[in-house]
C-alpha cells in the first residue's frame, strides 16, 4: 500500500496548482491580448460557415428523445442522409465519410476529449471540428470523457456521432470553479442537452473535476451539487434509473464520504507525478488504483474508474519521471493491453494536446495528448492493437 501521507504524487499536484496560482494572472494578460486579435480574425471566417453548422438534433438522425439510428462503427461508419454541409473553422469542408487509418486501433476504454479551439468565452470551434474529431477518435475508442459544458462542447459531440451514424457515448460534465455562474450556465446547458439528445448517448454524467483537490468549493457544497443533479437527472422522462452521477478528483481523494456521495469513483491516477521511471509507470498506476480507488469503492460495493491516466511528451521532468515520445509510447505498450485484460475501465488523458493550457501554465500542462492539435498522431506512438473487455459504466 502506498503511504496517503507521503505520496511524492500528491505533493507534486500540490506544489503544480500553487505555482499555476501565481503565474496565471501574469500569463492571462498576455494571452488575452493575442486571443482576441485571433478571435477577430476567426470570427470573420466563421461567419461565412456558420450556418452550415447550426443543425437541429431531429435533422441529423433520432427523435430528440435519444431513440438513434446509428448502425457504424469506427471502422466503417454509415453517414446519415443530408444535404448539410459541415465547416471547420479555416472554411474547410468536411466529409462524412471516415478512412480507416491503419496506425489506429480501437484498443482504449475511453477517451478524455476537449476541442482544441473551445475556450470560453471565445468559443472558436464549430461542430464540423468535432466532427472532424471523432472521425479520428472514433477509430481508438466508443467512449468520449468532457470537461465542460461551454462552447457547445457536449452538444457538438453528440450531434457529430449522430451525423457520423456511430455508436458512441459520451460523459458531460459540468465544470466547478469558485464562480456561481460558471456552475449555473453549464448546469442549464447539460439539462437542455439531455433534452434535445436523450440518454441514448450518456454513458454517465460528471460534476466538476478536482473540485476537493483545487479547494475552490467544501466538499459538502460538492455532494449537494452531485445529489442535486442526481435527483433532477432521475425525474427526467425517460431517464434510465441505472445512469450514474459522479464527480472525478485525485485517486488519493477517494474516502469514503466520497464514495457515499458518488455512484462510481472516477479517480484521476498519473504515474507521471509518481516519479517512477515509465518502464515501473503501468505497475504503479495498477496498484494505486487497486489501493486507493478499487479498495475503498469496493467497501461500498461500487465500481471504480480511472477518470485520467496518460503520460506527457513535453515539459519539466519529475523526478525519474521524464516526458518524451518514446516514453509516451513505452506507457502505451506496458499499460493499454494490461489493463483491458484486467477488466479496468479507464479514461485516457488526453486525446489532443492543449496549446492554451501551455500559455496559461506550463509546457508539461498542455503537452498529454496522443495528437497534436493538428489531428496527427504524435512521432514514435504505436497503438497497442487489443480490445478493451469491461463493460459501460451503466452496470452498477
Amino acid at each position: 500500500m502506498v503511504d496517503k501521507d507521503s505520496s511524492e504524487w500528491l505533493k507534486a499536484q500540490q506544489r503544480g496548482a500553487r505555482t499555476s496560482r501565481w503565474i496565471v494572472i501574469f500569463v492571462c494578460i498576455l494571452v488575452v491580448a493575442g486571443i482576441i486579435a485571433g478571435v477577430s480574425y476567426i470570427f470573420l471566417h466563421k461567419s461565412g460557415s456558420n450556418n452550415s453548422n447550426n443543425v437541429n438534433s431531429a435533422d441529423i438522425g433520432g427523435d430528440g428523445n435519444g431513440s438513434s439510428t446509428n448502425k457504424g462503427n469506427a471502422s466503417v461508419n454509415t453517414p446519415v442522409k443530408t444535404d448539410q454541409k459541415f465547416y471547420t473553422w479555416d472554411n474547410k469542408l468536411v466529409d462524412l465519410n471516415i478512412i480507416p487509418d491503419p496506425k489506429l486501433k480501437k484498443s482504449f476504454y475511453g477517451i478524455n476529449y476537449g476541442p482544441v479551439n473551445a475556450t470560453y468565452p471565445w468559443c472558436t470551434n464549430t461542430l464540423g471540428d468535432v466532427i472532424e474529431d471523432v472521425k479520428l477518435l472514433s477509430q481508438l475508442t466508443n467512449r468520449l470523457r468532457l470537461y465542460g459544458m461551454d462552447c457547445d462542447m457536449s452538444n457538438y459531440t453528440i450531434m457529430a456521432i449522430k451525423i457520423l451514424g456511430l455508436k458512441m457515448t459520451v460523459v458531460p460534465t459540468i465544470w466547478i470553479d469558485n464562480n456561481m455562474t460558471t456552475y449555473q450556465r453549464q448546469y442549464n446547458d447539460l439539462f437542455n442537452n439531455l433534452k434535445q439528445h436523450g440518454f441514448d448517448y450518456i454513458e454517465g454524467i460528471s460534476v466538476g473535476n478536482e473540485v476537493i483537490f483545487r479547494k475552490e468549493i467544501t466538499t459538502s457544497d460538492l455532494y449537494s451539487r452531485i445529489a442535486d443533479v442526481r435527483k433532477k437527472v432521475l425525474a427526467m422522462p425517460g431517464a434510465p434509473q441505472n445512469m450514474p452521477v459522479f464527480t472525478s478528483d485525485l485517486g488519493s481523494n477517494v474516502d469514503q464520504a466520497f464514495v457515499t456521495a458518488n455512484d462510481i469513483m472516477f479517480a484521476n491516477v498519473h504515474p507521471y507525478f509518481g516519479g517512477v521511471p515509465v518502464a515501473q509507470a503501468a505497475a504503479w498506476t495498477f496498484k494505486f488504483f487497486e489501493d486507493f480507488d478499487v479498495t475503498p469503492a469496493a467497501k461500498q460495493k461500487k465500481l471504480a474508474v480511472m477518470s485520467e491516466v496518460g503520460w506527457p511528451t513535453a515539459g519539466e521532468s519529475h523526478q525519474q519521471s521524464i516526458a518524451s515520445n518514446p516514453n509516451l509510447n513505452t506507457f502505451l505498450q506496458n499499460f493499454l493491453c494490461p489493463a483491458n485484460s484486467k477488466g479496468y475501465r479507464y479514461y485516457y488523458f488526453e486525446s489532443f494536446d492543449t496549446p492554451w493550457k501551455t500559455a496559461m501554465f506550463t509546457l508539461l500542462e498542455g503537452s498529454w495528448g496522443l495528437f497534436y492539435p493538428d489531428r496527427s498522431l504524435k512521432p514514435g506512438v504505436s497503438i497497442p492493437d487489443c480490445q478493451p473487455t469491461a463493460p459501460s459504466l451503466r452496470t452498477f
